[in-house]
């Protein structure tokens, strides 16, 4: 890597802010792992704990927020290299956006629209003030976050999401739907570079992930044996969220 790369790297570091969340009741193997992680990656992650809504955590966050950039890392999702970190940076800066992994709220709604969820997420100060500040907080049109995607299509600015790739396993109650994208699971991998656990309750779950970073921090982690997202084979398991019915649905 040339000089003047190493250089560009460090300012675009530099010019962001990262934050984690997480309550008094999350597994301290994971968060161990993940700051293993993290500072495997040359990321300077500031970790909150705090037992309040994780959308207000996070609307404190950008009413605090200093840096050029703002990027929330989950403590149970961490990226393969730094490389794609970097490109998320110099994406929302470039065009004055927002990204983040691909999700969408199949409890609320129609479950068809996609979004960036804050697992992964990257956003300019400038677009946040653009799109009115909205507030995390999930309502009943949406779930956390999913407020930033309406203002944005509402006023014409353009995010991105980042799609899944493979996952190890299907959730116990089946396997969630991307829209009409895919499937994907436990232990779901976004673009082939970015691991996120999901339902980092179960002690299953948490020697998961603590041996996939382990794996990460001795370069043997091999996601090729990984189910595929977006092939045509369909989950046995699929999540079928029950839908609450409309008061009047009881007159007809």
């Amino acid at each position: 890597m040339t000089k003047q790369r190493i250089n560009m790297n460090h300012k675009l570091l530099e010019q962001t802010e990262f934050h984690s969340f997480h309550w008094d009741n999350f597994s301290p193997d994971i968060l161990k792992a993940h700051k293993n992680v993290m500072a495997h990656l040359g990321l300077n992650v500031q970790y909150t704990q705090k037992n309040i809504p994780h959308g207000q955590w996070l609307d404190e966050v950008m009413a605090a927020a200093t840096s050029d950039v703002v990027a929330i890392i989950e403590p149970d999702l961490i990226p393969l290299n730094q490389e794609i970190v970097l490109k998320a940076i110099a994406y929302v800066l470039e065009h004055d956006t927002f990204l983040g992994c691909a999700q969408v709220s199949n409890h609320i709604g129609t479950g068809t629209h996609i979004f960036a969820s804050p697992a992964f997420f990257f956003i300019t100060r400038s677009c946040y003030e653009k799109l009115g500040h909205p507030s995390f907080m999930p309502d009943k049109k949406g779930d956390v976050a999913e407020a930033l995607a309406f203002a944005a299509e509402e006023k014409g600015i353009s995010y991105r999401t980042l799609f899944p790739t493979r996952y190890e396993k299907a959730p116990s109650e089946g396997c969630w739907a991307l829209g009409s994208y895919g499937y994907y699971g436990i232990g779901t991998v976004f673009v082939d570079q970015i691991y996120h656990l999901f339902q980092s309750r179960t002690a299953e779950n948490i020697e998961l992930f603590v041996k996939r970073c382990d794996e990460l921090l001795q370069n043997k982690l091999d996601i090729s044996s990984f189910k595929s997202c977006v092939d045509f084979q369909i989950p046995e398991a699929i999540y079928h969220p029950k839908r609450k019915r409309k008061w009047y649905s009881r007159l007809f």
